[in-house]
């Protein structure tokens, strides 16, 4: 009999077994110091992706010599969108130099260096997120096998299962330098931004990711810290409570506290935190992005830009969270 484990998701399973050479893997991986990596995409899990993707999506047929309207169980319009929007973004007329719109895309997640991978990867998940809301009649027509949860929860799976530190978030990847700060911080953070009041600072967090994965420190501090002001903005605007025009975190705080955003009963100590909150993150903005280089090329390191994102996302959850307990008063 088989096992494996087994994880489900709107009402379908899909198995992960735990094949010998995984646990030997894991072994010789037990004593490395990041389980993650970021620069190179195993061919293994190339390949798992590429089933997913086409299980998710559905498949596309060449069309049978003189049949007449499209067959019944693929998605070639699918498949010939993403082509062409990737071609396109990419600068190339095609990924992979074959005939149909599926072969090329699948064939480009195959061999892409790990951007383009990714980009490509986001891509079609950004297309299976949107399935949600087509019918299963419609799905099974298109050929589709795999429900779309599913088949994000899996490709999240199994970027974990290979060590490749990227997860799909609200239908973009977001880089997992701690996994710990990723659960505790980062996706908090995403879900309690997720109301249509935050979209502003949702953007700008997920911008900020975004930047991180592709390098640019400067841009994800000062996007992370935006987020951060953008936070307190709708807290005030929420509440009614007045700011200036260009009104800077540090100003911000200063509202929300006379206004009472945290109870009046916490004692002196209690200023420790606002200092913090004034200074930590604006302070690594304003030194390590928002002002000019000088006469030296200045290089952010990744572990400033790191440090900004979870500092962000913690205070984003202290700011939502004070005022739902505000709200409840």
């Amino acid at each position: 009999m088989l096992h494996g484990l087994g994880l489900m998701r709107s009402g379908i399973w899909f198995l992960i077994f735990d094949l010998y050479s995984k646990r030997t893997k894991r072994q010789a991986n037990s004593n490395l110091s990041d389980v993650y990596q970021y620069d190179s995409v195993p061919n293994t899990l190339r390949v798992q992706v590429q089933q997913i993707l086409v299980d998710a999506i559905g498949p596309q047929f060449r069309p049978a010599p003189y049949a007449t309207g499209a067959p019944r169980g693929h998605n070639r319009d699918a498949w010939e969108f993403i082509h062409k929007t990737l071609c396109r973004e990419l600068g190339v007329h095609s990924l992979d130099n074959q005939q149909l719109a599926m072969e090329n895309v699948i064939g480009f997640v195959g061999k892409a260096d790990i951007n383009e991978f990714l980009d490509t990867v986001e891509m079609c998940c950004t297309y299976i997120i949107n399935l949600k809301i087509t019918s299963e009649y419609n799905r099974k027509n298109l050929g589709i096998t795999q429900e779309p949860d599913s088949a994000i929860d899996e490709i999240n799976y199994r970027f974990r299962e290979d060590c490749l530190g990227y997860q799909i978030e609200e239908g973009k990847f977001i880089r997992v330098d701690s996994q710990f700060m990723h659960q505790e911080v980062v996706k908090p953070a995403i879900h309690i931004l997720n109301s249509e009041e935050f979209s502003g600072p949702r953007s700008e967090f997920l911008s900020a990711h975004e930047s991180f994965r592709n390098g640019d420190y400067e841009q994800a501090i000062i996007l992370a810290s935006n987020s951060f002001e953008s936070t307190l903005k709708v807290v005030c605007d929420k509440n009614r409570w007045v700011y200036q025009q260009g009104a800077r975190a540090t100003d911000l705080l200063r509202s929300v506290k006379s206004n009472g955003l945290w109870p009046d009963y916490l004692d002196g100590s209690f200023d420790q935190l606002i200092a913090t909150l004034s200074s930590g993150l604006p302070k690594v903005r304003n030194n390590a992005a928002a002002h000019g280089q000088g006469a030296e090329p200045r290089s952010t390191p990744p572990y400033i830009a790191a440090y900004a994102l979870h500092l962000a996302g913690a205070k984003i959850i202290l700011i939502a969270e004070a005022q739902k307990n505000l709200s409840k008063a």
